[in-house]
């Protein structure tokens, strides 16, 4: 998607990601949380071994670890609404290549603060619940480009029966400051920074469902696809996982 929103093919890209995520609730309002994330990726347009778009470019699969991040939250009102204010830190595992199609991310630290809303909908729908969530990014600048950003997400869920949950997603994005794609600012350097500072927004919508496979066990999938956007993927995807619960008696 360019700087107006149009959709123009630079070929296909292909990307599993897995995410080991990690949370401790030290008590019944504080948790802390953890992920880290790796990202095997390929390009699979035409490959011009004269003219790569970038140096993993080739056409073959680079798995590499992409960003840590650590947070905390603290849930400070939980009656008819919870509200839970929340900070977390992004810090690239290693300086990672970040020019090409297939870059498999930005490799910039990051400070980001939110909150998350949420409540059950019984009063109005039965077995229902909304939340959602904003946060503003406060992230390293690349030469002088600010980065930083809004992102908000929201889910309605559905108990459809004991054991299976459904819902409806979304995700928005705007970025403050950064690089249109294709170059109009008519940089010399573009090909070396628009990967890191374009200027991206975007709308995506997805769902999909989690299933207990027993108490502490679940497995989800879901299913998003990008609907709006300027500068940035029009990405599309299906996303499986397994959560397990366990507990010191809390």
């Amino acid at each position: 998607l360019n700087h107006l929103g149009n959709r123009f093919d630079a070929g296909p890209i292909r990307t599993h990601t897995q995410v080991f995520s990690f949370e401790y609730g030290l008590s019944k309002k504080l948790a802390l949380d953890f992920d880290i994330t790796h990202v095997t990726s390929k390009y699979e347009g035409f490959v011009d071994p004269d003219n790569l778009h970038g140096p993993i470019d080739t056409g073959e699969y680079h798995p590499t670890f992409q960003d840590v991040h650590i947070g905390a939250r603290y849930n400070v009102y939980n009656r008819a609404v919870t509200l839970t204010p929340f900070v977390s830190l992004v810090i690239p595992t290693h300086h990672y290549e970040t020019q090409g199609h297939s870059a498999v991310g930005r490799d910039l630290n990051e400070f980001q603060m939110g909150l998350s809303v949420g409540r059950d909908l019984e009063g109005f729908i039965p077995r229902s619940y909304v939340q959602g969530r904003y946060s503003y990014a406060i992230v390293e600048d690349v030469e002088e480009f600010s980065l930083n950003r809004s992102n908000a997400d929201w889910e309605f869920g559905y108990l459809a029966a004991d054991r299976l949950s459904l819902r409806f997603t979304g995700v928005w994005q705007w970025t403050s400051d950064g690089i249109d794609i294709p170059n109009i600012q008519g940089r010399l350097d573009f090909h070396e920074l628009h990967d890191r500072a374009s200027r991206s927004h975007f709308v995506r919508f997805g769902g999909g469902g989690t299933f207990s496979l027993i108490r502490s066990l679940d497995f989800q999938a879901d299913y998003n696809g990008t609907m709006a956007g300027i500068n940035t993927h029009a990405a599309k995807g299906l996303s499986l996982g397994l959560t397990w619960r366990f507990s010191r008696g809390f």
